[in-house]
């Protein structure tokens, strides 16, 4: 997943590249209508400027004078529980269940005969607000393995616990924050691409790029205890955290997948977006007090994102926090946040990177 462009000229700034095999690119689906003769319309009345919190009102009307709906069933896209079901066919439906950014709406209409035909229709919801923008200043350096293609990274009792990626190349280790000190270290399979990790009710789990596939270990010995699968928008896994209840994870679209660690089945899907629409290229994940920070790849920046909503709340540019004598040739792009619990400031590092930095926002002039 991971060719590095190599900008040296910006090293000073911060290196920016790109991942080695390209992400599943996927069009959109667009099914054909079901195979009833019946079709019927869809129309979103308030179209201009929906915002997070407001309704939707749509119109339904059908094509065939002689088939009436009975009941209409209103889902994301891939859902496959509907989130309403309404009996009339001028009605308002929530944005908090139809999420916001670029949504695609699946409806299916039931006739009064028990038959049934579905249709898409694509919506705008925009933010309550755009993101605030901030800049980091660099509080404190900690040493980076150079030798790391950092995919998931997070701070546990003290120690940093970090996965890499690349064929032959993924580990699982453990490392002392002050001095970068390995302390233990496991070796994943050379056919496995490692991606995000978390350490959920003292359990570290992990996932992969594109073999569907997770694992499980033991916290203090890394002995594997368990492999699982999921499925996500691009099939693939990228950063992976956690709330109270569920496993979060991203595959580099705009969603982000709730996950049951028990069943390790999808819970929720939360579309992320901001004031341009949806944010993709979501990467390494950290919850810390009911927000979900990502780093987006291969630019130089971290969203802040309301866990419950979706919305984007704080942007931020890690540019300038890298030193040019701190630069190296194999330096590629930023991936990795985590939260220092003893000052609660960020650490952020990347992929072959010699520094972890301690980072504090500031405001962005202008912002």
């Amino acid at each position: 997943m991971r060719m590095r462009i190599f900008l040296i000229a910006a090293l000073a700034l911060l290196i920016v590249g790109c991942e080695d095999d390209q992400p599943i690119k996927r069009g959109i689906d667009r099914p054909s209508l079901g195979s009833v003769g019946a079709s019927f319309r869809i129309r979103l009345l308030n179209a201009q400027g929906l915002t997070y919190g407001d309704s939707l009102h749509f119109e339904v009307k059908s094509d065939s004078p002689d088939q009436d709906i009975a009941t209409i069933e209103i889902s994301g896209k891939d859902d496959k529980k509907p989130f309403a079901t309404v009996s009339e066919n001028d009605f308002k439906v929530a944005s908090e269940l139809t999420g916001g950014g670029e949504v695609r709406l699946k409806f299916k209409a039931i006739y009064e005969d028990g038959k049934s035909t579905t249709r898409y229709k694509e919506v705008m919801v925009k933010p309550t607000s755009a993101p605030v923008d901030w800049k980091f200043d660099v509080v404190k350096k900690y040493p980076h393995d150079v030798s790391a293609y950092t995919q998931g990274f997070l701070v546990y009792g003290g120690y940093i616990y970090e996965g890499t990626g690349n064929y032959g190349e993924s580990r699982l280790r453990q490392l002392d924050l002050t001095t970068g000190e390995l302390i233990q270290e496991k070796s994943l399979s050379e056919d496995i691409f490692g991606e995000g990790i978390t350490i959920f009710n003292d359990k570290i789990y992990q996932v992969t790029y594109k073999s569907g596939r997770g694992f499980i270990y033991d916290r203090e010995s890394f002995a594997q205890l368990d492999e699982f699968t999921y499925y996500t928008e691009t099939s693939e896994g990228w950063g992976l955290t956690h709330n109270n209840s569920y496993l979060i994870l991203s595959d580099g679209s705009s969603f982000l997948f709730f996950i049951d660690p028990n069943t390790m089945e999808v819970q929720k899907r939360l579309n992320v977006f901001d004031e341009n629409g949806n944010v993709n290229r979501l990467n390494e994940l950290e919850f810390i007090d009911g927000r979900i920070y990502a780093n987006i790849y291969t630019e130089p920046y971290i969203v802040e994102i309301d866990a419950s909503s979706g919305q984007v709340i704080n942007r931020y540019t890690a540019l300038g926090i890298v030193d040019r004598a701190e630069a190296n040739s194999d330096m590629d792009v930023l991936n990795g946040i985590a939260i220092n619990p003893l000052t609660g400031n960020l650490l952020v590092t990347g992929k072959y990177w010699s520094k972890i930095y301690e980072v504090k926002p500031v405001p962005l002039e202008g912002s």
